[in-house]
């Protein structure tokens, strides 16, 4: 395929079917712009029957698009070698086609007119040849590499910049829930405050239940219940009176103390 034909070829206003056609010639193009595709291929490759496909070639080679090499290719030797004229411009109107150093376009007679050599001439050095490096080696990095950007987000969470350092940054939670959210100080002031409880167990449940219903303020809330649980919790563990066992808690003390 090459790439220069290819993009001559999107770049021309043609009708559909006959971009389609050329298109499919410049995909099978070669670096000196030439190709011999057989009928059958192409019409495998753009779907259009066999009286199209010609008509669209002679008329291309007519207008100057194409031109017909003369050699011959294939097992029966009738295949034609059609080379693509890509110093070839089309009219925006398709009034009629014109070469690109036409009259009508403007040529540069300063310089001359500019001829198009194909890149890999002999004359001017084989882009590919093994003694100027290989554009396409693995080694020197493809030359059709995918033109898509490297998308990698810019703005990294701390979290993330520590990971990739190596380096570990404590959070700023001590506990982290979807609502209940606890600093270290205020974390370590309620272990103090409610010492009979386990802290983190506690605050999971109430962080469930306010995810579901959530309170005003919930900090004062969560003091209010966990302040309650301790209180619950230290009458729990007081040291009943020798021999008698802690006591039950449907028992009328254990009412009197907690209900009534």
């Amino acid at each position: 395929m090459s790439r220069a034909a290819t993009d001559w070829a999107w770049s021309l206003n043609l009708k559909a079917s006959q971009k389609l056609l050329l298109l499919s010639l410049a995909d099978r193009a070669d670096e000196y712009h030439c190709c011999y595709p057989s009928i059958m291929r192409l019409v495998n490759d753009t779907g259009l029957d066999r009286k199209t496909i010609g008509k669209w070639i002679n008329q291309m080679i007519e207008e100057g698009l194409l031109s017909d090499t003369g050699e011959r290719k294939g097992p029966t030797k009738r295949v034609r070698v059609l080379k693509l004229n890509l110093d070839f411009k089309c009219a925006q109107k398709r009034e009629g086609s014109v070469k690109g150093n036409g009259p009508k376009n403007g040529n540069v007679p300063k310089i001359g007119p500019v001829s198009i050599k194909p890149s890999n001439d002999p004359k001017n050095g084989l882009l590919n040849d093994p003694k100027n490096g290989l554009l396409n080696d693995p080694k020197n990095g493809t030359q059709n590499q995918s033109l898509e950007p490297n998308i990698e987000p810019i703005n990294k969470t701390p979290a993330a910049r520590a990971t990739c350092q190596g380096k570990w940054l404590p959070s700023r939670y001590a506990f982290e829930g979807k609502v209940v959210k606890l600093n270290h100080a205020d974390f370590a002031s309620w272990q103090n405050l409610y010492a009979h409880l386990d802290l983190v167990y506690e605050l999971q449940k109430l962080d469930i239940e306010f995810s579901y219903q959530r309170p005003r303020h919930w900090f004062i809330t969560a003091s209010q219940k966990l302040s309650y649980q301790n209180k619950q919790a230290a009458l729990r563990s007081q040291i009943a009176p020798a021999g008698t066992g802690t006591p039950h808690w449907n028992d009328r003390s254990e009412w009197e103390n907690n209900f009534l």
